[in-house]
């Protein structure tokens, strides 16, 4: 079991680590127990999954206060499983990227219009969990897991290994990651990240293509291709949302930044900042050593660790993941009469006596 976010330079940080011995509600409620004492509770907290049922009673359970969101990658993966139009799916994903509830409706309506029972099959899901402009909480750019499944490939071969030879690959891997990362955090001369640097140099190149108009000392009129968005500065708000969604100017504020010649990086979440971005891996992750330099406490020596109460089930251990029914199989499957692939052997019309190969024929 993992957990991961990302830090200030938009790069994985996983946050957690866990061993249970299948995906159920107590090893789920056990695992965000340990996460509860590990980091507690934070405001504005959101936790981010597939739909998988042991997770969301888990996070229910262990982190009632906090906002549990769905990736809309599996949600989209479900549509395409009930062979939803390329039109309406496109529809469904405009409306859970805009940042604008305004806007979000008026995808939904045209959805209805076009599929009303696939209208009906998303309203089932409460909008406020897949959809950005919905949410309760800012889910910022991350509406999929797959910072999950990338980190997943990363220990794609340890998973092969013993638990603790598994934990050591994780220590090293962590180490390495924390030195390199510090260390290119402390060589940046930005005040804010260098992929956050970088995000507002492009949107520079959009923002020089709007007129602005000053209303007064923060606030600012911005035209885009003839629709109208007001900035304010002082509340790091814009008409289009992204501002204060995401935390980072939008084009319009930089547009309105630009015009006043003041710094940008000002304007940005403190999450951001170089200084966020260095207090993350400001912590070193040390090795653990040989057995014999260990500091064992008598107390932990006298304890006696039995094996864990788990039947191993017979067979051939398994090595890849279960594909859950929201997940398309890459595994085709043939006709057990035609030989055709992905054909309903129930409603196969083929006759064996028919086929040019059968016995009949070669008798005949």
């Amino acid at each position: 079991m993992i957990s991961v976010s990302k830090d200030a330079n938009n790069q994985i940080f996983p946050l957690a680590f866990g061993i249970a011995e299948s995906e159920n509600n107590n090893s789920y409620e056990w695992y965000f127990s340990q996460l509860r004492n590990a980091i507690g509770s934070r405001e504005n907290l959101i936790f981010l999954s597939d739909r998988h049922q042991a997770i969301a009673n888990g996070i229910v359970k262990v982190y009632p206060e906090s906002h549990h969101g769905i990736c809309i990658y599996h949600l989209e993966q479900n549509l395409k499983r009930r062979k939803v139009k390329s039109e309406v799916i496109k529809l469904f994903q405009s409306a859970a990227r805009v940042y604008k509830r305004k806007e979000f409706d008026i995808y939904m309506s045209d959805i209805a219009n076009v599929d009303k029972k696939t209208y009906d099959y998303l309203m089932e899901e409460p909008p406020e969990r897949w959809a950005r402009s919905c949410s309760p909480q800012r889910r910022y750019d991350m509406l999929t897991t797959n910072i999950v499944e990338s980190m997943n490939s990363v220990l794609l071969e340890a998973r092969e290994l013993p638990i603790l030879r598994m934990m050591d690959f994780i220590q090293v891997k962590l180490q390495h990651w924390f030195y390199e990362r510090r260390n290119k955090a402390e060589g940046t001369f930005y005040d804010v990240s260098c992929w956050v640097e970088e995000e507002l140099k492009n949107r520079i190149d959009l923002a020089f293509t709007l007129n602005v108009f000053p209303v007064d000392s923060w606030r600012s009129r911005v035209e885009e291709e003839g629709i109208t968005f007001l900035v304010d500065l002082n509340k790091r708000t814009c008409d289009c949302f992204q501002f204060q969604l995401d935390e980072l100017p939008c084009i319009h504020a930089i547009a309105a930044i630009e015009k006043r010649n003041i710094k940008k990086s000002d304007f940005c979440s403190h999450w951001y900042l170089k200084e966020s971005w260095l207090k993350t891996y400001e912590r070193q992750i040390h090795p653990v050593g040989h057995t014999d330099s260990w500091i064992v406490l008598e107390s932990v020596k006298s304890q006696i660790i039995k094996p864990p109460d788990f039947k191993v089930p017979p067979g051939r251990r398994q090595k890849k993941r279960h594909i859950p029914a929201t997940e398309p199989s890459k595994i085709k499957f043939k006709c057990g009469r035609c030989r055709r692939i992905g054909h309903n052997r129930t409603a196969c019309i083929y006759s064996p006596a028919l086929h040019p190969f059968s016995r009949k024929h070669r008798e005949e």
